[in-house]
């Protein structure tokens, strides 16, 4: 029986395609590798066999979600243990934004406590395009 290629093989191998290719992102990868790994079961339509170039879409959809989220993992290792990476995030983050990331975080922490935002952040946060 020949292997024929339907909607479902198409979106896989695309949502596949986009996973791998936008790895670094972290969202993307999980959404998208998600939705193609769906996609090449819901192309076998009922049979056992499943085309090659889904089940290559699946396959790599799954190492890219694998890998963003080691990606993800080592970056919140890195920004937790080591000083100099996070000294380089917040120069980086202040260059940026006119704030380092902890006092960033410190903005976000006492927001979610009190419910609004310190007077003194407004106009910076502002600044910052919030």
């Amino acid at each position: 029986m020949k292997d024929r290629i339907n909607t479902f093989n198409i979106l896989s191998f695309a949502f596949g395609f986009i996973a791998v290719f936008s790895i670094t992102t972290v969202v993307i990868p999980l959404f998208c590798g998600s939705l193609a790994i769906i996609f090449a079961i819901l192309s076998k339509e009922g049979s056992l066999k499943m085309n090659v170039l889904t089940k290559w879409a699946a396959i790599i959809s799954s190492l890219s979600i694998a890998l963003s989220c080691i990606f993800a993992g080592n970056t919140a290792y890195l920004l937790a243990t080591d000083e100099e990476y996070r000294s380089k995030v917040n120069s980086a983050f202040e260059e940026i934004y006119g704030v380092t990331m902890e006092e960033y975080m410190d903005i976000l922490e006492q927001t979610y406590e009190t419910g609004e935002v310190p007077e003194e952040w407004v106009e910076q946060l502002e600044q910052m395009g919030y």
